[in-house]
């Protein structure tokens, strides 16, 4: 069975640095796997965290500059610079053991990155280690949609994301959690009864009094829902990595309880996930496009050039006076000055995808002229220790 953990990356950088952790496999990780039947050289070619990587509309091992880039293209990230899914695997469906299941397990989360992301830069980055070691996906969503320019945004993307996860999941002959039999609530043996008895659970009344503020799909901050509930009768404490709150129950009795106790819906990691995604993205600013690669607005120049033949007409606006002369600074110091361009987010988006798909192309010649150096290397050395015999 697969599971879903979603969170906010204030900085795509470090998410993806952690996702690949370069020459940060440890010791221990490398000496289990040896333990468990996998072959000394597959785990001795083994450095980084990641033993699986791919990508979408990016290339994983270039991910960080490609979605920077991006993200100053359309300069709308925000606090915000990517999301961060976790796609975790138990051992009755991938066997971290088996170096196959590696990749396997890799291409179900290039799957998932797929539905879940369609038209965003992804990258996706496989482990085997923690606890358990079980196989999990570090899956990278950088925040602009190519063909948008909007920010990657989805109200309780929790469950549309498990729901997809489960698709997959059945589609592929794996098992599947029972989202409807994990409950969202945690009641104790006297809740219980005294519910069966038809009697007052003041639980039960202050989870229905966050459930109701929470039912205002307008509040969008923790702010808000502080004041709202306070209008509830509740205050809330903010305890660092949880939250408390505090409430006088139908019998004006004092009463207290942690998000925990209350259940996994009342739990600050959940509130606050659910209260960001209602956040609207603001639409993108595509009037000072200025910060893209050379070699992109090439490329775009010249397949406007081509479609000109076909009546569509583009033109290079000019900025105002202001940005002109600052324009003008940044040419003095570079050398170079890019025009400020009116153009289409489908343009746009075509330029990045012809400069990743060639800048792919390079790095696999590179890496083909790479394997078969080594190849060579390999042969002359078996050739040079017969000859030594």
């Amino acid at each position: 069975m697969a599971t879903i953990k979603i969170s906010r990356a204030k900085s795509c950088s470090a998410a993806i640095d952690y996702a690949r952790g370069r020459n940060q496999l440890k010791a221990a990780d490398r000496d289990w796997l040896v333990q468990h039947g996998v072959p000394f050289e597959t785990v001795d070619t083994l450095n980084n965290r990641a033993v699986a990587v791919s990508g979408q509309l990016v290339d994983p091992d270039y991910a960080k500059n490609q979605m920077k880039q991006t993200r100053e293209l359309f300069q709308n990230a925000g606090k915000t610079e990517a999301m961060r899914v976790i796609q975790s695997f138990s051992h009755e469906d991938l066997d971290p053991t088996n170096p196959a299941d590696w990749q396997r397990c890799n291409d179900l989360g290039n799957e998932l990155a797929q539905r879940i992301a369609p038209n965003h830069q992804v990258a996706i980055y496989t482990h085997i280690d923690g606890t358990g070691h079980m196989l999990h996906n570090h899956i990278i969503i950088n925040m602009p949609n190519l063909e948008t320019g909007k920010k990657y945004n989805h109200n309780n993307d929790w469950q549309r994301v498990c729901d997809i996860a489960n698709q997959i999941s059945r589609e592929h002959g794996l098992t599947v959690i029972d989202r409807e039999q994990a409950p969202a609530e945690r009641r104790t043996m006297a809740e219980r009864q005294l519910n069966a008895k038809n009697e007052y659970v003041w639980k039960d009344d202050l989870r229905g009094r966050i459930d109701n503020t929470m039912s205002d799909s307008s509040i969008s901050s923790y702010k808000d829902f502080s004041e709202h509930l306070a209008k509830s009768g509740i205050i809330i404490h903010d305890r660092g990595k949880s939250f408390s709150y505090e409430f006088l129950d139908a019998n004006k009795k004092h009463r207290r309880a942690r998000g925990k106790t209350l259940g996994a819906d009342y739990e600050k990691e959940t509130i606050l996930n659910e209260l960001e995604l209602r956040q609207e993205p603001s639409d993108p600013d595509i009037g000072h496009l200025r910060k893209y690669s050379r070699e992109a607005e090439t490329s775009y120049l010249s397949s406007q050039q081509r479609s000109d033949g076909h009546g569509r007409d583009y033109q290079i606006a000019t900025s105002n006076d202001h940005e002109t002369e600052r324009d003008n600074q940044r040419a003095t110091n570079t050398g170079q000055r890019v025009d400020s361009l009116r153009i289409s987010i489908n343009g746009i988006a075509e330029a990045i995808r012809q400069y990743y798909s060639r800048l792919v192309e390079r790095i696999k010649l590179a890496r083909l002229k790479e394997q078969q150096r080594a190849k060579q290397l390999k042969t002359a050395r078996r050739h040079h220790r017969g000859l030594g015999r």
